[in-house]
């Protein structure tokens, strides 16, 4: 139990992290807002993509996105966690 939340992408692995006040069980909601944008951009940019671009050109053109992606947790504690149980693994 470590008391750090660890979000993670589908495909591409941990996102972010950061650290709980307490190790425990939490509820909560997730919400997000200009990612339609921000994934049109990206789009567009993946089609203009030829042989002639290199990486840093490409990571040039995902830094100019004009949309900003917001996203936010809101979280509630809810009680202390269960006791680890070595015998589960």
């Amino acid at each position: 139990m470590t008391g750090v939340l660890v979000v993670n992408q589908l495909t591409l692995g941990p996102a972010g992290e950061m650290s709980l006040p307490r190790p425990g069980v939490y509820e909560g909601y997730a919400w997000w807002a200009g990612r339609e944008a921000a994934s049109a951009y990206y789009d567009e940019v993946l089609r203009s993509i030829n042989d002639d671009w290199f990486p840093e050109r490409i990571g040039h053109a995902w830094s100019q996105c004009p949309a900003d992606e917001r996203y936010v947790l809101d979280l509630a504690f809810v009680r202390e966690p269960e006791p680890y149980d070595e015998d589960d693994d």
